[in-house]
Parts: C-alpha cells; sequence; structure tokens
C-alpha cells in the first residue's frame, strides 16, 4: 500500500471512529419517541435524558406505575401543567389547577370502565400534574394516573415533528 493510499485509509478509519463514538455519545443522552395516539399534536419527540427538571407548560416523558390499563415502565409524554405548591381543584369532574379550568374528567374510559377524577389538592413536592389536551387523553386528571413523581421522569422532551 502506497503512502497516499495508506493516510486515505487512516483518515476514513479516524471518521468512522469519530462518527461511531458521536453516535453513541448522542444515544446515552437522547432517545427518540414516536407518538402512537391522539393525545398530543405531534409525531416524533426527542427526550433528552440528561435534564430531567420539569417546567410549566414544557414536555416531559415518564414511566407508568401502576396506572393500568397502561402497563407499567411504559415511557408517556406529556404537558407539565402542575408544579410542587399549585392547587388542583376538582369541580363536577371540571379539573383546575391554580383556578384555572384545564380539563374535564370523563366518568368512563371509552372501554367502558369507570373512572375516578384527580381529588382537589396541593401538589405536593417532587410531584407533577401532567396532561394532553385530547378530550380522551390518559392524564392527572384521573386518580388512576394521577401525579408524576420525580423518579419516574425520563426526560424532558421536545416535539420533532
Amino acid at each position: 500500500m502506497d503512502r497516499r493510499t495508506w493516510g486515505l485509509a487512516v483518515a476514513i478509519l479516524g471518521t468512522t471512529a469519530l462518527a461511531v463514538g458521536a453516535m453513541f455519545a448522542l444515544a446515552e443522552r437522547y432517545q427518540l419517541a414516536l407518538n402512537v395516539t391522539p393525545s398530543l399534536p405531534g409525531h416524533v419527540y426527542l427526550i433528552d435524558r440528561k435534564d430531567k427538571t420539569p417546567v410549566k407548560d414544557g414536555l416531559i416523558a415518564f414511566r407508568v406505575q401502576n396506572a393500568a390499563p397502561l402497563p407499567d415502565n411504559i415511557t408517556v409524554i406529556k404537558i407539565v401543567k402542575g408544579l410542587p405548591g399549585d392547587e388542583i381543584t376538582v369541580i363536577d369532574r371540571s379539573v383546575y389547577v391554580n383556578g384555572r379550568f384545564l380539563a374535564w374528567a370523563k366518568p368512563q374510559a371509552m372501554s367502558g370502565e369507570p373512572l375516578v377524577a384527580i381529588p382537589s389538592q396541593t401538589i405536593g413536592k417532587d410531584s407533577f400534574y401532567v396532561y394532553a389536551p385530547h378530550p380522551d387523553s390518559f392524564d392527572s386528571r384521573y386518580a388512576k394516573l394521577g401525579l408524576i413523581k420525580a423518579r419516574q421522569i425520563v426526560g424532558t422532551v421536545r416535539e420533532l415533528f
């Protein structure tokens, strides 16, 4: 192998190694998520697994725990609408956060299963109210899902398209 060919081979190998290393570094921090329900408008989302700080009206990904019919540990994306210290008020199945109407809690799921609205309460430390605008969204308006705990958060989320 002549010097020029050897140099080109080393350059290609080095570039490939850098590209593979960058992909692993990105994969450690970021994860793509596909939305397969009508609960949010986007279809593809990017989860930043290093940033787990919820902000009001921001998106978070979290793992579901004890909220059948959703399976445990499935990752779900919702909008943060309530932070620790915020007040949740429920009047005739209408849910308010800090006095602002947010959603109506349906009496039953599409499957016919009864749904119980979240109780009125002050959101405690390390808990968050999550929401999606679709009327059939299964979110914190229902006691079964309830408030999301900080330990369930996978990361913050950006809608890609």
